[in-house]
Order: C-alpha cells, then sequence, then structure tokens
C-alpha cells in the first residue's frame, strides 16, 4: 500500500524520534514485587514469512534507478544532512542504495539505537540455545543492582525494567560522552532509584541494554564486538558492518553534525547501540531478521508478539524491535516495523512492511528527519516498482 503523500510532507516537517537525553528522575525505590503492567495497553504485529527467492537474477533498470538518484538528491537538500545513507529493498532481488556527504576516510554510517536489535538478536539466540532465558533474572548474571532479583531479561529487551537510563545523568556521562563500566552505572543507578516497579510501566532504558551485552560478552567469555561478528555479520556475510567497542577508532564513519555546541561520542552507547554499516548492510540484516536466517521464525514473532506504547502516540516497542502505525491515503491505519535512533547530529530510521516486506533503511549526519525520508524514499520505490 503506497504511502500518501500528504503524510509523508507532514512528516518531512516533524522532527524523528530522539531516544530521550533528559528525563524525571524518579525517586528511590525499592520494590517487594513484580508489578503487573499497568500502562496502555500492549499490541501485537504479525510478520509474513517472506515469499520463496524468484531464482531469475533480476537487476533496476535505468528508468528507475534514474527517479531514485533524483528523489535521494531530493532528500539530501531537504533533510540539510552533511551525509545521508539509503538502502531500499523488496523481500528479495537487488539492494537499492545512494550514499552522499562521505569526506576522507569515512565509509560507514552509524545508527545510534538501530543497534539494539542487534544486541536484541544476540540475546534471542542465546535463549534459542538454552543458554539464557526470558524469565532469568538479572541478578543471576549481575550482582547488585538495584531490584535486579525482581528484573528479567524480557524487562531489560522490552523497557519495561524501571532502570533509570544512566546516559541521563549528564554529569557521571559528561554531557554523553562516556562510557559509564559496571561500577559506574550501578552507582548511578542507586543515586537515581528505580523509576517504577519491575513490570509496572514502560520507559525507555539505555541501561538495560548495557546489561544484556554483559551478559552476553559473560556466556560468551567474549567482548560484544566479536559477537555480534560471528553470530550475525559472519552468518549472513555483512562485509561493511562494524559493531564498536568503546576503544576503537571511528574515523572510518561518518562524522555527526550536531546543530548547536553538544558533542558525540558513537561508542559510548555500547550494547544500547553498537552498530556502524552501510545501508545496503543494514537491510540485509533486517532481511535476514525477518526470513528467520538469524532465529527461528518462532523467536522473530514472539520479538513482535507484545509490543508497548512508547512516548509518542502509535510507536511500540517489543524484544528488542519497534512498531509504528500511521494512516495511510484511505485513512486506514498501517503499521510499519523496524526501529529508531538518534544522538547529537546523528538520525537513523529503518521502517518494514511486516506483510509485504518493504525494506526502508536512512542513517544522516546532521539534525534532519530520517523517518522524513524513509517514507519518501520508500514511496518513490513503491511508486516506481515494475508490475
Amino acid at each position: 500500500m503506497p504511502i500518501s503523500h500528504s503524510l509523508a510532507l507532514l512528516i518531512l516537517a516533524s522532527t524523528i524520534l530522539i531516544m530521550p537525553v533528559q528525563g524525571a528522575v524518579g525517586k528511590p525505590l525499592k520494590c517487594d514485587a513484580v508489578m503487573a503492567y499497568a500502562g496502555k495497553p500492549s499490541v501485537a504485529v504479525s510478520i509474513a514469512n517472506p515469499p520463496v527467492a524468484d531464482q531469475t537474477p533480476s537487476s533496476i533498470n535505468a528508468e528507475r534507478q534514474s527517479k531514485l538518484t533524483s528523489a535521494f538528491s531530493d532528500m539530501m537538500t531537504k533533510s540539510k544532512a552533511a551525509s545521508m545513507t539509503v538502502g531500499l529493498a523488496d523481500a528479495d532481488g537487488p539492494i537499492w542504495s545512494g550514499t552522499d556527504g562521505l569526506t576522507g576516510s569515512e565509509k560507514l554510517h552509524y545508527w545510534a539505537s538501530v543497534g539494539k536489535s542487534y544486541t536484541a538478536v544476540v540475546i534471542m539466540q542465546l535463549i534459542e540455545n538454552n543458554q539464557l532465558s526470558l524469565d532469568d533474572h538479572l541478578s543471576k548474571w549481575v550482582k547488585g543492582v538495584p531490584n535486579g532479583d525482581l528484573i528479567t531479561i524480557r524487562m531489560l529487551l522490552n523497557h519495561t525494567s524501571g532502570l533509570y537510563s544512566t546516559n541521563e545523568d549528564q554529569v557521571a556521562t559528561r554531557n554523553g560522552t562516556k562510557s559509564l563500566n559496571l561500577k559506574e552505572n550501578i552507582k548511578v543507578l542507586r543515586k537515581h532509584g528505580a523509576l517504577f516497579c519491575p513490570g509496572q510501566y514502560w520507559r525507555y532504558s539505555n541501561t538495560g541494554y548495557f546489561f544484556l551485552g554483559l551478559i552476553a560478552e559473560k556466556i560468551y567469555a567474549q567482548p560484544l564486538s566479536q559477537i555480534i561478528q560471528a553470530q550475525i555479520f559472519d552468518k549472513i556475510g555483512l562485509q561493511n558492518s562494524r559493531a564498536l567497542s568503546t576503544i576503537d577508532d571511528v574515523s572510518k564513519i561518518a562524522t555527526p553534525h550536531p546543530s548547536d555546541d553538544q558533542t558525540s561520542d558513537m561508542r559510548s552507547p555500547g550494547a544500547a547501540g553498537p552498530i556502524a554499516a552501510t545501508s545496503d548492510d543494514m537491510i540485509a540484516f533486517w532481511r535476514a531478521l525477518l526470513a528467520g536466517q538469524l532465529v527461528r521464525p518462532a523467536t522473530r514473532d514472539e520479538m513482535f508478539a507484545k509490543l508497548y506504547p512508547m512516548f509518542d502516540d502509535g510507536m511500540f516497542y517489543g524484544l528488542g524491535v519497534m512498531a509504528v502505525r500511521l494512516p495511510q491515503s484511505d485513512g486506514q491505519l498501517k503499521t510499519w516495523v523496524g526501529h529508531a535512533g538518534g544522538m547529537p547530529g546523528i538520525r537513523a530510521f529503518v521502517m518494514i512492511d511486516p506483510m509485504d516486506h518493504d525494506y526502508a533503511a536512512v542513517a544522516l549526519t546532521g539534525e534532519g528527519p530520517a523517518n522524513a525520508v524513509a517514507y519518501q524514499m520508500l514511496r518513490t520505490w513503491q511508486e516506481t516498482a515494475v508490475p
């Protein structure tokens, strides 16, 4: 179903979802038990198995190439991005990509919180292998975390743990450029207290993903960057993707371009956003995830089976994945899946039709709306498809 022109223009004028870096600090809270969820109703999203791949070689014809290139150039101008990469694809066949604005040795873009989906895949693989359970308590793997005897792996994945997101403490993180170690994270958590008892509400927490990364490292006895390389990149043949560690050289990744005096360190989010990649590789990752090549289809379905309302109407969060419901030209709501991300000077957005398997992945440097770029480019992709 094509995206409405009016919707695309409306979104272009809006700002992209940015995971909050400021928020109300919770009062110190020690909980005696898991609480029943008391927020707005959750939703489920069904993922259709992709069609059997057409073995007939295919390519993007010259006319479609021209229209996509023209649309990309238009979005580059309207978004005022310093650099941008866009990937578009169907369930199979060729991936179209466009990239502009990279300088010097830069080859990749940083995808910020979109990388949470990679961390979630690693965790779900461990669950499939019976090395971990969604019902395991955090205290089984990490000691000293407030309410860790109540918080489960599932709650860390879907942000219902009640954990304060320690990146919001500007003193501790030095304006978001410092990575906190385990001891420092626990200190900040104790300072701020829980935001609510585990399970009671939904609130985004990068710290939950810090602990997920730490658990994976304990099980594999390897750094998360090596785990993602082996369990995702090597498994599906990604050649232009990197999982960042806190000490990596980032000279080959597009430099953030904040609109003010803020600064960004792409290494600081760790497991909450570890991925730098081309848009081609980003599309390939999501294709593989939805096709059941990284986790079994039943596991993939569980990631989308219960999604909690986020801070914006029509946005929902599951086990490391997001969904957004938007009105189409006929007034009907349509659901897209993927993930969004951002930090000062960087925006990223992945959107996928879970039934028809149209894909769009956008990352840019600057403050432009990556979501609007994704919608417009996917609209062009759909309109130029050969019947």
